[in-house]
């Protein structure tokens, strides 16, 4: 364990598995007391106790980060919990299964509407109620997740997923802009070939074609380590960025340079 974060208290949306579990874990390791939240209750508490388990400070709190009322008693608790919050990041994100593919002349409005609530929706309330109790306390520090998707085109991604993704880098420069004289700093990675969940929606061999087909376009064709993508983020967070908002970070083995 570094201390790179001792004495700050850290909450992570979309912490039971994959990017935000790395995440979690990440600011554990340095030296975070970590508040991890998801809708999968069993993850998340087994997540909760393997970090308290290894000695670090750790909670798990459910919590649907597309719903407002949520949203604010998970900050709200947080803060009640560890007496703070002053590093967030912002995770949640996931397409509806009928809104992948680059066609969309079919789509419906309810799987549209599905995609833009999971991945804009809960990154505008979680970033609502994390700035307001950063600027009344000193300022802090954001990462939110965003795609590749939302800067060039993915056509396995599909409309709603790399529009709600490209809200997101929007809504984190305007974040940004407005409340960097408050001393709240924002920003985004926007992850390559990083195998979660989400890719095996439609099944392990269908997910695993997906991952061999889009590492044609990375130049480094390997899968990212959820690991690699926290440790962006934890960078991000550090007062090694201090001067650095507004800014998306693609952690895309050079996808982003071709």
């Amino acid at each position: 364990m570094n201390d790179r974060f001792k004495d700050q208290v850290a909450l992570v949306t979309a912490g039971a598995a994959g990017i935000g579990a790395a995440t979690a874990e990440m600011f554990a390791r340095q030296g975070a007391r970590v508040m991890l939240s998801d809708i999968n209750r069993p993850a998340g508490e087994a997540m909760a106790e393997k970090l308290r388990s290894e000695g670090y400070e750790a909670q798990f709190l459910h919590a649907d980060a597309t719903v407002e009322e949520e949203v604010e008693a998970l900050v709200r608790k947080t803060v009640e919990t560890y007496g703070g919050l002053h590093l967030a990041a912002n995770v949640v994100g996931d397409a509806h299964p009928r809104a992948s593919g680059a066609e969309f002349h079919t789509q419906s409005l309810e799987s549209w509407e599905h995609t833009m609530a999971v991945t804009l929706r809960s990154v505008f309330l979680s970033m609502k109620y994390e700035i307001a109790h950063m600027i009344d306390n000193g300022g802090g520090a954001i990462a939110n997740v965003t795609s590749l998707a939302a800067l060039l085109y993915v056509g396995v991604s599909g409309a709603a997923y790399a529009a709600s993704k490209a809200g997101v880098v929007r809504l984190t420069k305007f974040a940004a802009v407005t409340y960097a004289d408050r001393g709240v700093r924002v920003n985004c990675i926007a992850p390559g070939v990083t195998p979660t969940a989400a890719y095996n929606k439609a099944g392990e061999d269908i997910g695993r074609m997906v991952i061999d087909d889009l590492l044609q376009n990375q130049p480094i064709r390997r899968t990212i380590n959820p690991s690699e993508q926290a440790e962006a983020i934890g960078w991000l967070c550090s007062t090694e960025a201090s001067m650095v908002t507004g800014h998306v970070l693609p952690v895309d083995g050079g996808w982003t340079a071709r």
